[in-house]
């Protein structure tokens, strides 16, 4: 199994060897990317490539700081390739460092560095009303598409607010399963709703709730288009990938039912009322039926790692766990052997506290935070 195919979750639009490649002939600064991107990865198993990695990860970093500082002809589609690459390389050596995050950043600034005006109010269903978005070249959906993808996972690791909410990408194109989260692009814009839902209620509590009214409606809203989204997947070969879409519909439940009781628990047996259990048995029934080894379980990290976050029964812990170390097994990917070690810790400290009357649940962020990690789960 090469590294462009542990990454994308399909073989017919794996965009890694479709996009990437073809990108790097022509721009150096990119072809560095992929080769440090490459380079890292053989060195967690042959350390006789780190140097190699780290040549090449020293030029990609020499030469976007140049074009930042001299604004020279790099197009912003360049600089987005080239740092959602080394965001990857961040990701698959550590993903528990800041690293990660500020490649992140500099991607965003990419995208919004080159006459692409972005507008902050945008239809949830992914259509832009600016033309941009009409003329886009595939490649440049996909780029932004992959950048959505990575910042609304980041918005939920982090606890903050996504780096862009607007219409940067084109979320209504699902002809094509998404490398990253298949039929689920829609899904992947409601979790950035879902962390902008989050951010507010906690500055609402600074503002003695003057923004109440408005979270109410915003809750209802998410939860309805979660509740109204279907996959419909398109092609041959697609079940497991629907399957893999269903689990994030599953997680972005989960994750608002966290916020919900964390900021407004009335609402939750409004809202849910079939409690985030269900979502967490769906989760692990779906993953439980994706083959381990397959290229669709390359994107099951987010999923397994939202429910485990929300367990302590140990029947569930069982399952989820397996299913993270098996799905990790052929790829050795450091970031998901650190949400397993955080979630094993997390389970140990609820086992140790689960008699005590007073007892607060134990929250993955305030471990994670304890450790200075920033993860990634992607």
């Amino acid at each position: 199994m090469t590294l462009a195919t542990m990454l994308s979750t399909t073989a017919e639009n794996n965009c890694f060897l479709s996009v990437l490649l073809p990108m790097a002939f022509d721009y150096p600064i990119l072809l560095d990317a992929i080769a440090a991107l490459s380079s890292a990865h053989l060195a967690m198993c042959y350390p006789g490539f780190n140097n190699v990695s780290l040549e090449h990860r020293g030029r990609v970093l020499s030469a976007l700081s140049l074009h930042l500082r001299q604004n020279d002809s790099l197009s912003s589609d360049m600089c987005l390739a080239a740092a959602l690459v080394m965001c990857a390389m961040e990701t698959i050596t550590d993903g528990t460092s800041s690293s990660w995050a500020s490649h992140l950043a500099g991607a965003a600034a990419a995208i919004q560095s080159k006459g692409h005006p972005l507008l902050r109010s945008q239809p949830r269903d992914g259509h832009r009303s600016d033309p941009l978005s009409d003329s886009m070249s595939f490649e440049s959906k996909w780029l932004r598409r992959t950048f959505a993808y990575h910042n609304s996972l980041m918005s939920f690791s982090l606890n903050c607010r996504p780096l862009l909410t607007d219409g940067y990408w084109k979320a209504s194109d699902d002809a094509l399963a998404d490398p990253y989260c298949a039929y689920a692009s829609q899904v992947i814009y409601i979790l950035t709703e879902i962390s902008d839902l989050n951010v507010e209620s906690a500055e609402s509590i600074k503002t003695s709730g003057l923004m109440y009214d408005h979270l109410l409606r915003k809750a209802g809203s998410i939860t309805n288009d979660l509740r109204k989204w279907e996959c419909q997947p398109a092609g041959a070969s697609t079940e497991h990938l629907a399957l893999l879409s269903e689990t994030y519909r599953c997680a972005a439940f989960i994750y608002l039912e966290s916020v919900l009781r964390k900021y407004h628990p009335h609402l939750i047996s409004e809202l849910i009322p079939e409690g985030n259990m269900f979502y967490i048995e769906s989760i692990c029934k779906n993953a439980e039926i994706i083959p381990e080894g397959s290229q669709v379980d390359c994107s099951l990290l987010f999923p397994l790692f939202a429910a485990g976050a929300e367990v302590d029964d140990p029947h569930y812990i069982a399952r989820i766990r397996n299913r993270l170390v098996g799905m990790n097994k052929w790829r050795s990917f450091k970031n998901a052997d650190s949400c397993v070690e955080l979630l094993d810790e997390v389970w140990k400290l609820r086992r140790e506290e689960e008699h005590d009357i007073d007892r607060k649940q134990v929250d993955w962020r305030n471990v994670a935070t304890s450790r200075g990690w920033r993860l990634a789960l992607f």
